[in-house]
């Protein structure tokens, strides 16, 4: 499938005709062309979702409990593929992003945790390879989630826990977020302004002898449409963990090895016009964490992401790395009173 496509002004959105109104600069209004003829080729470039790890993040709190965690996410990608094999297509140079969210809990009873996610990108941005040189960039609030989180199995003499939550994806914004008076592409986007759904379940089985553990994690996510019609695909995220906690006489300190095996399914993305073109894929990630857990009270967990086989429908931009920093404290009234 050739990715470029033959367009004339006539075929441009509103948008870009209103900016071509203002005259922009050559450079710009050339990549917009582009854009414009090819923007399906980059429309779920570098997603990529990594659970926050530690089997503690898992389960329900005791009533009256709070847990707050705060983290930083990096991805970067600078190779288009095509399926699975690299694509000679290279619009995008490198394209990036530096996220960052907090995630607040809280037990209203022994079963039952209610559960809120925040997130703000710094920078998604986009490197082109044009002469000279064009970057865009584009900042600030993505989706939040509020959910309810219930505990089904608790079999503390097995050592074995099983909880769910379903919640809703509220978009802080509704309308695109533009540059210039030009409306961004939909990957620089921090939101597509649409309301969702999102179920999750986790399993945790702990082996406190050897000190291991082994948890199971899934989330899906259905999207609703926008304002402007365009509904982004459903997605399914399941991740195997196994944890091991490190116990040699050398090492001071709590610590925590955690390998994780995920595999990111996503669904095509849809406009009033039908299927859009190169979305849709199927990610498999190895994310090795080490986790600190320090004076019992913060966990500090540094987590790398490494993409181990990605297919894609299409043409679309790969991530080649991410990292992710996480800090975690619970609140507990037991132990603040014991303080």
């Amino acid at each position: 499938m050739s990715v470029s496509k033959s367009i004339g002004l006539d075929a441009l959105p509103p948008v870009l005709s209103r900016a071509l109104s203002r005259a922009l600069p050559p450079v710009l209004l050339a990549l917009m062309l582009v854009l414009t003829a090819t923007g399906d080729a980059f429309a779920q470039c570098l997603s990529s979702v990594n659970p926050v790890g530690g089997s503690n993040n898992l389960l329900v709190l005791e009533k009256n409990s709070l847990r707050t965690i705060a983290f930083f996410r990096y991805n970067y990608g600078n190779r288009y593929y095509e399926g699975t094999k690299p694509s000679e297509f290279d619009l995008i140079k490198s394209a990036s992003y530096s996220y960052g969210g907090i995630v607040a809990a809280y037990g209203v009873t022994n079963s039952i945790t209610l559960e809120t996610e925040l997130g703000y990108y710094f920078n998604k941005t986009q490197v082109y390879n044009m002469e000279p040189a064009y970057t865009l960039s584009g900042n600030g609030f993505s989706s939040a989630v509020v959910s309810a989180r219930a505990g089904l199995v608790k079999d503390n003499a097995r050592r074995f826990f099983i909880s769910s939550s379903m919640g809703a994806k509220i978009p802080f914004a509704t309308r695109p977020q533009s540059c210039d008076g030009v409306e961004l592409p939909l990957d620089l986007q921090t939101t597509t302004g649409a309301t969702g759904l999102v179920w999750q379940a986790f399993v945790v089985k702990e082996q406190p002898v050897s000190g291991t553990r082994w948890f199971l994690t899934e989330r899906i996510e259905v999207n609703a449409r926008n304002r402007n019609g365009y509904r982004q695909g459903s997605s399914a995220f399941t991740s195997f963990f196994y944890s091991k906690h490190l116990m040699f006489s050398w090492l001071k300190g709590d610590w925590t090895l955690i390998m994780q095996l995920r595999n990111e399914l996503r669904g095509r993305d849809q406009t009033d016009d039908g299927w859009r073109e190169s979305t849709g894929s199927t990610l498999v990630y190895l994310s090795p964490q080490i986790n600190h857990f320090i004076k019992e009270q913060w966990n500090v967990s540094l987590v790398a992401d490494i993409p181990v086989w990605q297919h894609f429908t299409g043409t679309q931009l790969a991530m080649k790395y991410g990292f992710s920093l996480n800090v975690s404290r619970d609140f507990s009234p037991k132990r603040e009173a014991g303080n």
